[in-house]
């Protein structure tokens, strides 16, 4: 039993934000096994000891620790305060056990901390971590209920109803209150166990829906900015772990075998062959008008959120205009970095021409062979010169050229959209009209810089 609550826990933070791997939850369900679970104190920051890495994740686990271990106090004291609650199911306000009969008459004789220990073990022997959505919580206090035997004390009120005895209609009614106070308990248990499990839950399912809507409704999500630094983060510590494989290169035989002579032919230090590693450089371009607006701001986003593993990010963004905005994503959070691009580069017509002659120009003498172009827009060019020279000048010189368009590509060279003219210089375009179209291009881009 200790174990199952223990694995729940580990779940419950989790939920709360709490990073735990499997390797800290085995030693945590060590340390607890040797301190014991009597002293509350002791049991507490030994699971803190074990289970949190930074002062910055403490406040969450004592929160969490409070709510998951409401009913394993072992202090006198709080039971004593728990006896003299007035809002409980008080044993004087309950009818008299002696007018009662059979287990109905053996639950409504229990004191408060009775009454408490009663409803913990039958919470014991459910599992809240199945509660995914706020409307279970009334199933759930119905188990638990039946746990505890109230389905006894349904049955003796019926039975009291029924009977022609005097009194028994009183006793009835004071049952029937005494088991609303005890459903309250109940109920109350169960919003907590909701707050440790199902809402993460629910957070899952919310950021699922998130990744998948299309841009332009993301405004509608107030979370939507720290999901993005999530998976940014999440993605950033996948390729941090594959560039230190990288790093360390392919076993080097030759090397090995000749420094075993020295212990007998037995390989005890391994040599390696280190890889060549050159600087990469990106070049962001985004079209900001009203149709793209929201997927450059996410895009921007993400990027700035892995500087931990991409080279130096150069960012432009254009509409009407064309401007560099490297140093606004650099000094000012993302909403306040874009609106002050907005202010200076926004306006009528989007020209693609002008666009790639002014990067072309910009960045002649940075552009390589170790640089990567990603554009992201819809190819709207209002009937504008197209302008492909100017970027087949910077494709035959970069290493390679990404396009990201949030539109579907049956939509790519409809009206004024004239992607065709532009895909023979790409080395690939990919439809980015939603997160999880973001996550799987970043993942490919670091790919393929760190390959």
């Amino acid at each position: 039993m200790a174990g199952r609550r223990l694995h729940e826990f580990v779940r419950a933070l989790r939920g709360a934000g709490v990073r735990v791997s499997p390797v800290e939850a085995e030693e945590a369900f060590r340390a607890a096994a040797l301190v014991g679970y009597g002293d509350r104190d002791r049991f507490r920051e030994t699971l803190a000891l074990t289970l949190v890495k930074s002062q910055a994740e403490r406040p969450d686990f004592d929160r969490c620790f409070s709510a998951f271990f409401c009913f394993e106090s072992a202090d006198p004291e709080q039971d004593e305060r728990a006896d003299g609650d007035d809002t409980g199911p008080s044993t004087a306000a309950a009818p008299d056990p002696e007018a009662l009969s059979g287990p109905a008459a053996e639950l409504v004789a229990q004191s408060d901390t009775g009454l408490e220990q009663t409803l913990a073990q039958a919470a014991a022997e459910i599992d809240f971590t199945a509660m995914q959505v706020i409307t279970q919580q009334g199933l759930f206090a119905r188990r638990l209920l039946m746990n505890m035997g109230m389905g006894a004390v349904d049955d003796e009120i019926l039975r009291l109803d029924a009977s022609a005895r005097p009194g028994d209609g009183e006793r009835a009614e004071a049952l029937r209150d005494w088991r609303g106070r005890v459903r309250e308990r109940a109920m109350a248990h169960v919003r907590r166990q909701y707050d440790l499990h199902g809402r993460a839950h629910g957070r899952a399912l919310r950021e699922h829906s998130m990744q998948a809507a299309p841009f332009r409704e993301l405004r509608e999500f107030q979370q939507v900015q720290m999901l993005v630094r999530r998976m940014a983060r999440r993605l950033a510590r996948s390729h941090q772990r594959r560039q230190k494989k990288a790093r360390r290169g392919a076993l080097d035989a030759r090397r090995t075998l000749a420094a075993s002579l020295r212990y007998n032919a037995v390989p005890v230090q391994l040599h390696w062959r280190q890889r060549r590693r050159t600087r990469a450089k990106v070049l962001v371009v985004c079209d900001v008008s009203s149709s793209v607006r929201d997927a450059a701001r996410f895009l921007l986003q993400f990027l700035y959120a892995m500087t931990d593993v991409l080279p130096r990010v150069r960012s432009f963004a254009f509409a009407a205009r064309f401007d560099e905005v490297t140093d606004d994503f650099e000094r000012y959070p993302p909403d306040v970095a874009v609106g002050r691009i907005l202010d200076r580069v926004s306006g009528s017509g989007t020209d693609y021409g002008t666009m790639f002659k002014e990067l072309e120009a910009a960045c002649r003498g940075e552009i390589d062979r170790q640089t990567t172009l990603i554009i992201l827009g819809d190819a709207r060019n209002n009937d504008l010169p197209a302008g492909e020279r100017h970027l087949a000048d910077i494709a035959r010189r970069a290493r390679q050229v990404f396009w990201l368009n949030p539109e579907p590509p049956s939509r790519w060279n409809s009206g004024d959209a004239i992607m065709a003219r532009y895909l023979p210089y790409c080395r690939a375009a990919r439809r980015c009209g939603s997160l999880n179209d973001l996550r799987r291009f970043t993942d490919e881009l670091l790919r393929n810089l760190n390959g």
